[in-house]
C-alpha cells in the first residue's frame, strides 16, 4: 500500500510538471522523425554542370544518361566560360562541371577514345566520392548501350578534385566542429549559467544593486565572449597545425564571421534561461532547439540539398548553416568577402535578432 500511495504521489507529480511529460513523450518521437529525415548518406538534387562543347546527337544522349541518374540536377551548357565555371565552384553553386570536349562524336566515329573532364568540388569529401562514383557508372553504361558498336574501350575520363585534392575528410570535417563547439560552448553554459542565478536567488539580489539592465547583461555575456573566441582561436590552430587542414581565406574574415556567430548564440542561450529560469529544463532546451539543428540541419556532415523540403526551409533558420558556409568556403577555397556577402549578412541579422530577444525578454522580467 504504501508503495502504491508513493506510486500515485509519483505520477501526480509528472501530471503537474507539463514541461518534464513533454519532454518525456512527445520528444522522443519528434527526434525520431528528425534523425530518420536528415541521417540520410544518399544524395539528391546535387547541382551539375553539363557543359556540351560538341552538341551532337551522340553528346545529348550522354547528357540523358547522366540526367536519368535521378540524384542530380542538372543544367546542360552549350557556352564554355572557364572564369564562369570557376566562380559557381568556388560559391558553392555548383558541386560539379562535366566537360564534353568538341571532338567527342568525331573520336567516337574514328574509334578512338574520347577525354571527358569532370570537375568535382572536393570540399565535402564523401559527396565527391558518390558523385565521381555515379559519374563513372553512367559512362560505362553509354559506352555499352549506345557506343558499343562503334567502341572497343572506355572513355578517359579525367577527375579534378578542387579545394580538396586528396579528398582528406579532415578538412571537410575539421572547419564544421568549429561551428558545434562555439554553439555548445556560448549557448549551453550560457542558458544553463543565467539560469542557475534564478535557482540560487542571487540574480534577485543583482536586481537591487545600482547595476542597469544593459550592464547586467554585458557584465553576464562578456566571459563568454572571451571563451568562445578563445575556443575558436585553439580549434583554428589545431586544425591548421594538428590535422594540417589548408586555410586559405582572410583571418579577418574568419574573426569577424565568428564573432556574429558568437553572439547570436549567446543572445539565444541569454532568452531561453529567462524563459526557463531553471538550469536543467534551460539545458535541455538549448541543446534541442540549437545544439542539435546545428549539427544536423547545418551540412556539417549530412548534404541539406538531399533532405525533405520542409527540413531544407527550416535549415534557413539555423545560424549554423551560414556560419559553416564561410568558414568552409574561407578554409579551403579562400572565397572573398563578396561571394559571402548574403551569407554575412544572414548572420548579423540572427546576431541582432538573438541580442533583441534576450536584453528584450531580460528588461521585461525587472518589470
Amino acid at each position: 500500500m504504501r508503495i502504491s500511495a508513493i506510486f500515485q504521489k509519483e505520477f501526480i507529480h509528472i501530471f503537474r510538471d507539463r514541461r518534464m511529460l513533454y519532454f518525456s513523450i512527445i520528444w522522443p518521437v519528434l527526434l525520431l522523425l528528425l534523425f530518420g529525415y536528415t541521417v540520410n548518406l544518399d544524395i539528391k538534387n546535387i547541382a551539375v554542370d553539363f557543359l556540351d562543347l560538341d552538341g551532337t546527337e551522340l553528346s545529348r544522349k550522354l547528357f540523358q544518361v547522366f540526367n536519368n541518374i535521378g540524384s542530380f540536377s542538372l543544367n546542360y551548357e552549350r557556352i564554355y566560360s572557364a572564369k564562369n565555371i570557376e566562380q559557381m565552384l568556388t560559391r558553392g553553386r555548383r558541386s560539379a562541371v562535366i566537360i564534353i570536349p568538341g571532338d567527342f562524336s568525331k573520336k567516337i566515329m574514328r574509334f578512338e577514345k574520347p577525354e571527358i573532364q569532370i570537375l568535382i568540388d572536393g570540399a565535402d569529401n564523401n559527396t565527391a566520392r558518390i558523385i565521381s562514383g555515379y559519374f563513372s557508372e553512367a559512362t560505362e553504361y553509354y559506352f555499352k548501350k549506345v557506343t558499343k558498336p562503334t567502341m572497343t574501350e572506355l572513355f578517359n575520363l579525367h577527375f579534378h578534385f578542387l579545394y580538396n585534392p586528396g579528398l582528406r575528410s579532415q578538412n571537410f570535417i575539421v572547419p564544421g566542429l568549429i561551428a558545434i563547439i562555439i554553439m555548445i560552448i556560448c549557448n549551453l553554459i550560457t542558458s544553463s549559467t543565467i539560469a542557475g542565478e534564478w535557482e540560487r536567488g542571487s540574480m534577485e539580489q543583482l536586481l537591487y544593486t545600482p547595476v542597469k539592465p544593459f550592464e547586467l547583461i554585458i557584465g553576464k555575456l562578456l566571459p563568454y565572449v572571451i571563451i568562445g573566441f578563445i575556443q575558436v582561436t585553439l580549434v583554428l590552430l589545431t586544425g591548421i597545425l594538428v590535422f594540417r587542414v589548408p586555410f586559405r581565406g582572410s583571418i579577418i574574415l574568419f574573426y569577424i564571421a565568428s564573432c556574429l556567430y558568437i553572439f547570436s548564440a549567446l543572445g539565444f542561450g541569454l532568452f531561453i534561461s529567462l524563459k526557463t529560469k531553471a538550469q536543467q529544463i534551460s539545458t535541455m532546451i538549448a541543446f534541442l532547439v540549437s545544439v542539435l539543428p546545428a549539427f544536423l540541419l547545418s551540412g556539417f556532415i549530412f548534404p541539406i540539398e538531399s533532405m525533405p523540403i520542409i527540413l531544407q526551409f527550416i535549415s534557413y533558420l539555423v545560424p549554423a548553416k551560414y556560419f559553416l558556409y564561410i568558414i568552409r568556403n574561407i578554409f579551403l577555397k579562400g572565397t572573398n568577402f563578396t561571394h559571402l556577402r548574403l551569407e554575412f549578412f544572414a548572420l548579423f541579422l540572427f546576431c541582432l535578432a538573438f541580442l533583441g530577444l534576450g536584453i528584450t525578454g531580460f528588461k521585461k522580467r525587472l518589470r
